[in-house]
């Protein structure tokens, strides 16, 4: 039998490491309250946070006039700004949400820059109100602003498993401690979920810690999912191995000075528009683009057997490909100046690329657009429980153009504040037995089955549904053979067995549990992605190419009842920008011919 080793009491729990959990600690201690943060790796060094390599600004107009910086634009106003996060998002955000990503983001942009540039770290400045900055150095500044605060407390490799209850109320997490082999009862007044997103693609994506965490144990304390179906997506490598999940190939192709061949596995050349090209160098749009126009390869059955394709280069000389590969070393120098982008060579990626003229690559998962439901001030709905950053959604409608790694700090922000603020005269109340019981027993039941599915066949069998269901381009049949494969598979993890049968140093019950997670969400995703018959966003059906503003300019959501997937639809939260004129129109020629493309990307290049 499993028992508690220790309770810890605080005012504000705050679960994960990255950029929203921290601002959130921040925002929380600063409003009088006692904080914890509980992260399964280290604050500040872990999950998506530290990926970035790019883009992290404010609006124009902020930089210009509110904080003096040199070289900003004004012209990208903050109105701009509110206007192409809603109509780069198909019209599906909550206009709220995004009103508080765009008035609070300059200050806390600011401030978190401060925190890093205290510390020495590089923020480079372009127009009209961005710099480039690395996820290391990021992942400093936040540590720095935490260390700022007095009251904040952490534990660090502890990984949470499920949210504590007492009737509705959230009241904490149980946390189990891997390097102790304990398990820690988090008792607080308001919880905060800064988790990040869900990636179930293992094959092809760049970040395994991905794995829906938190809207997986919202989803079971009575919280809602939303816009699940909208997954973005990015070009990966496949092969060479030692490349695989690499973000290189689309890193490098995002500069202007690369070129390359797309073809499909029999080398024809993909016919991509020439816009859409020009637009890779410039606009966070030209994913949705890609997505759309590769995609469309690889559903004719001209993809490779991994379902991808090559950038192929045997038209340039070694010469063009040197210098095409200087001009990404010069806008990585000072950086990465020993040549590596989280520990990948990018010297070898390039000497890989002259021996062989190509390179296999496919689509792996970026981001999740969809997430927890959560209103302007993160709350869930659920009391006690709060979101924000990828976990969430919301702000983005359809498709992610702005930037991730500000909606993070500004939605956590705001839930630290709110938190503190609303929890602050309450009593606090610790949770039921039943509940806890409940999620230690969990944990028991894993420990204890014997000869069911094992972890590693597990995790094959959700990437081979994953791989096959919530691909590019959908349909009904693959989506409704998905949806069977994965309840399938849910009913055989339910005896899923592992080796260790202790909690000390047991990573294989730390997967198991996080392949739960991912199964919830993946099956929520190809749920909405069935339930939405219309191609919008990141969300593409080949089935049902036209956007449909008739019948589906809603959001979907769903709720978890007696153990099944309650899906409905709400309308957007619609505050300045009405919803579009209700037509159904042609995916490829409205995203070609409407004004989209975040401008503060597309001007600064």
């Amino acid at each position: 039998m499993l028992k508690i080793a220790k309770k810890v009491v605080t005012d504000v729990l705050v679960i994960g490491g990255g950029g929203a959990a921290c601002t959130a600690a921040v925002a929380a201690s600063r409003n009088g309250a006692k904080v914890v943060m509980v992260s399964k790796g280290k604050v500040g060094n872990s999950g998506n946070t530290i990926m970035i390599g790019g883009s992290y600004g404010m609006d124009g107009e902020s930089a210009y006039y509110d904080y003096k910086i040199p070289g900003a634009d004004p012209s990208f106003t903050r109105e701009v700004m509110f206007e192409s996060i809603v109509n780069d998002g198909f019209n599906l955000s909550d206009q709220k949400i995004v009103q508080q990503f765009v008035d609070d983001s300059p200050r806390i942009v600011y401030e978190v820059k401060q925190w890093g540039e205290e510390l020495g770290e590089r923020f480079d400045f372009y127009p009209p109100g961005n710099w480039d900055v690395t996820g290391r150095s990021f992942g400093r500044a936040l540590i720095n602003g935490i260390k700022k605060c007095e009251n904040i407390t952490i534990y660090n490799d502890v990984s949470v498993t499920d949210l504590l209850k007492n009737g509705d109320k959230v009241t904490g997490a149980l946390g189990m401690d891997l390097y102790n082999g304990e398990l820690i009862q988090f008792e607080a007044k308001a919880t905060i979920l800064g988790t990040g997103g869900f990636q179930p693609y293992t094959l092809k994506s760049s970040n395994t810690d991905s794995t829906g965490d938190g809207q997986a144990m919202a989803y079971r304390a009575g919280a809602k999912l939303a816009d699940m179906e909208f997954i973005l997506f990015m070009v990966t490598a496949i092969e060479p191995k030692e490349y695989r999940g690499s973000i290189l190939p689309a890193l490098c192709t995002f500069r202007a000075a690369f070129d390359y061949d797309a073809v499909d596995a029999s080398g024809k050349l993909i016919d991509i528009p020439k816009k859409v090209r020009e637009m890779e160098s410039v606009s966070e749009m030209a994913k949705v683009l890609d997505m759309y126009y590769y995609g469309k390869v690889l559903n004719e059955g001209r993809g490779t057997k991994n379902d991808g394709f090559y950038f192929d280069f045997h038209r340039f000389t070694d010469e063009e490909i040197d210098r095409m590969f200087d001009a990404v070393m010069e806008h990585f120098e000072g950086f990465y100046p020993h040549g590596y982008y989280h520990g990948e060579s990018i010297i070898n990626y390039r000497d890989y690329i002259k021996k062989h003229r190509r390179i296999e690559v496919g689509f792996g998962g970026e981001y999740s657009v969809g997430g927890i439901y959560i209103d302007e001030n993160m709350m869930t709905g659920v009391p006690g429980l709060y979101a924000a950053g990828e976990v969430g959604c919301g702000a983005f409608g359809a498709n992610r153009v702005a930037d991730a790694v500000v909606e993070m700090i500004v939605q956590g922000y705001k839930a630290g504040e709110v938190a503190a603020q609303r929890s602050a005269g309450e009593v606090l109340v610790e949770a039921e037995k039943a509940s806890v019981a409940k999620a230690v027993g969990t944990l028991e039941k894993i420990l204890s089955n014997k000869g069911g599915i094992t972890v590693k066949q597990a995790k094959e069998r959700l990437q081979s549904i994953s791989d096959a269901t919530l691909k590019l381009l959908r349909n009904e049949q693959t989506l409704a053979k998905g949806i069977s494969d994965y309840e399938a598979l849910k009913e055989e993890m339910d005896n899923i067995s592992i080796t260790a049968k202790g909690l000390l140093y047991n990573r294989e019950l730390l997967e198991a549990l996080q392949l739960r997670n991912l199964l919830t969400c993946s099956t929520v995703s190809a749920k909405m992605a069935l339930m939405r018959k219309e191609s919008r966003g990141v969300h593409l059906r080949e089935d049902y190419p036209l956007i449909d503003n008739v019948d589906w300019q809603v959001r979907l959501v769903s709720e978890q009842k007696c153990d099944n997937d309650n899906l409905s639809t709400v309308l957007p939260v619609v505050t300045k920008i009405p919803m579009k004129k209700a037509e159904r129109i042609d995916y490829g020629t409205y995203v070609m011919t409407e004004d989209l493309g975040m401008k503060n990307q597309e001007d600064a290049k």
